[in-house]
């Protein structure tokens, strides 16, 4: 697989991995026992709608992770994926034990708005991230940039309410204020939650600030796994072309998902558990033009074949107002992917 290093990657993870470099060198050679390492492979083929035709891919991640003494831990998240042909430093930060499970990190790491953000990609019921987040992402409102957090973990039976409060600040020039809050057991077995986030946000004419927060339900049992989500935000992107060419007023979106999967265990020899997924999503990206939006449908299967892998497969029909009828639907952007994950 050809290499290639992004300018982009150069600027963020130079910045990152400096500070965790000068931590892990003085470490290593008395600390190799405690270096972890860990990551998944994944293989599989992927078909959207209005291509000429589907695309296999093999991705890989690679995480080392040193406890540098009683305090400090240092992690380094590298990536690969023929999709690009690149390999990436997707994080590299330090994080430093607060006793009592609080913890403070520094260092080019994720922004953790909403609850799937909360989460790492391999821990999700579905393959990709769903509709709402996939919009999200491209507006900077998730995703990873450098950053300050800290983090107190909520702990069944001894802390019911978990915090997570970030600052950060990427190579455009842009700073974000992150906090997300979660109480355990709060409707019945449901915990609830919710995020916000402010973006003081770069625009060619000077800054504009913007904003997103969301709510969140989840029940997370053996079997059973249950998530309800909504988020309301002002749009960067296209409220900086409202500014240059409208009438300067912020766009704004609005989505949603429920999420339900249900794990069955099997005494199959071939395979531990099958496990169902149905998600159900809604996102209009201009509230003054809801009648123009997406709803999606993903059904999904999740094979366990072993304790860290799995056959998934996941259709996502995706259903579009077209601009010129609300009433007219397109399903451009439907997709439907089969993969194999094996986690180490």
């Amino acid at each position: 697989m050809k290499i290639k290093l992004t300018n982009r990657l150069a600027r963020a993870g130079a910045a990152a991995i400096v500070p965790a470099i000068l931590f892990m060198c003085p470490a290593l050679g008395v600390a190799q026992s405690k270096t972890s390492i860990s990551g998944w492979l994944r293989v599989g083929t992927e078909y959207t709608y209005n291509e000429t035709y589907s695309e296999s891919f093999y991705r890989a991640k690679v995480q080392f992770e040193t406890k540098i003494d009683d305090t400090f831990d240092a992690q380094v998240d590298i990536r690969g994926e023929s999709d690009t042909h690149e390999m990436e430093l997707r994080e590299a930060f330090l994080t430093a034990d607060l006793g009592k499970a609080i913890d403070l990190e520094f260092g080019h790491n994720k922004k953790r708005f909403g609850y799937e953000f909360q989460k790492s990609k391999e821990k999700l019921k579905t393959v990709d991230r769903t509709l709402l987040y996939q919009y999200l992402e491209p507006l900077g409102l998730v995703g990873r940039e450098l950053n300050l957090r800290y983090h107190r973990k909520a702990r069944p039976e001894v802390r019911q309410v978990g915090l997570s409060a970030s600052l950060g600040y990427n190579e455009a020039n842009d700073f974000s204020l992150i906090g997300h809050l979660t109480r355990l057991n709060t409707l019945g077995s449901f915990a609830l939650g919710g995020s916000g986030t402010v973006k003081l946000d770069k625009i060619q004419d000077g800054t504009q600030t913007v904003w997103s927060t969301a709510l969140e339900m989840v029940r997370d049992t053996d079997a059973h796994h249950v998530e309800i989500e909504g988020v309301l935000g002002v749009d960067p992107l296209a409220s900086e072309v409202e500014k240059k060419v409208g009438d300067g007023k912020n766009v704004h979106f609005l989505g949603g998902k429920m999420l339900y999967a249900h794990r069955l265990k099997t005494s199959s020899r071939l395979f531990k558990a099958v496990e169902p997924v149905l998600v159900a999503s809604f996102l209009a990206r201009d509230l003054d033009a809801i009648g123009r939006n997406t709803i999606s449908t993903l059904a999904g299967l999740n094979v366990y074949v072993a304790q860290n892998a799995r056959i998934s497969m996941n259709v996502d029909l995706q259903l579009t107002s077209t601009p010129a009828d609300y009433s007219e639907r397109s399903s451009v952007g439907s997709n439907g992917i089969l993969q194999m994950e094996l986690q180490w």
